[in-house]
């Protein structure tokens, strides 16, 4: 936990239900801590309609048209590439372009593991697929970067919009992982901001399709969705740097994000 997000998904890879050696440990991890914290999260998403679609694979969420449609969009590189700086699919091709999304996706728990007729592992690969493709998604939303402490506060963010639990884990132990290398309390800030930010995003974005979003102006999605600026992550980037071990792969190189620029920290 301590070293997610400093080579991708690194290289300690286990054996997922038909012993291939697939999975990153924290992928592992989360699906070891699926009993009891998966079915919480499936209780809590069939609450409204948009969440049963997820859950049960129906209208934008079937497997079919995540194979020939989504996923094939998301890995069209030539489509994404000529987006307008401000959409979020600009944004988002910015930040896959170096490694694309097949390393991710392929974490999902997917259905040749299936070993039973048991509900719940289908709610499972359907969840799992939704949570992986959005998860770059919400890295351009938020702002946060693919290094330590920008996927040490998606995860924080993902625990809010899926109400699956066991990434705050992974937020704590990044945090605490970056205290202790900078020796400073920063890193505690801000992911004391991030919680309060996660809090304010309304649960609606975790519900929309991916594709919905690519050809929308990124801040029209962040004002409707309510996700706020990180300006303590800002001073943190600010502050330390590469010691930081900071990237801000999340921002388009041509577009201008007032927000980020003019917000401070209020002391």
């Amino acid at each position: 936990m301590t070293t997610y997000g400093e080579d991708g998904l690194g290289t300690a890879e286990n054996a997922d239900f038909n012993g291939q050696h697939r999975l990153d440990h924290i992928v592992n991890m989360y699906r070891e801590m699926n009993i009891p914290f998966g079915p919480i999260m499936a209780a809590l998403n069939r609450k409204t309609k948009q969440g049963r679609d997820i859950i049960w694979a129906r209208g934008d969420f079937t497997p079919e048209n995540f194979d020939n449609v989504v996923v094939p969009t998301l890995m069209d590189f030539d489509y994404l590439k000529q987006l307008a700086p401000n959409t979020v699919g600009a944004h988002y091709y910015n930040l896959v372009k170096n490694w694309g999304i097949e390393e991710i996706y392929n974490q999902r728990f997917k259905y040749e593991e299936i070993q039973d007729d048991n509900f719940a592992h289908e709610m499972r690969v359907n969840l799992s697929r939704h949570l992986l493709l959005a998860h770059d998604f919400w890295h351009v939303l938020f702002r946060y970067d693919t290094a330590t402490m920008g996927e040490a506060m998606i995860q924080e963010v993902t625990a809010h919009l899926s109400g699956f639990k066991p990434p705050k884990l992974v937020s704590f132990f990044g945090t605490w992982k970056m205290a202790r290398k900078l020796k400073s309390n920063l890193p505690w800030k801000v992911r004391k901001e991030c919680i309060q930010l996660s809090k304010q995003c309304s649960r609606e974005l975790f519900f929309q399709p991916h594709l919905s979003l690519l050809e929308r102006d990124i801040e029209e999605v962040r004002k409707e969705y309510n996700i706020g600026v990180p300006v303590v992550y800002k001073q943190f980037v600010e502050e330390f740097g590469a010691q930081g071990e900071s990237r801000l792969d999340t921002f388009h190189p041509q577009y201008k994000d007032v927000e980020w620029d003019t917000l401070e920290r209020v002391l």
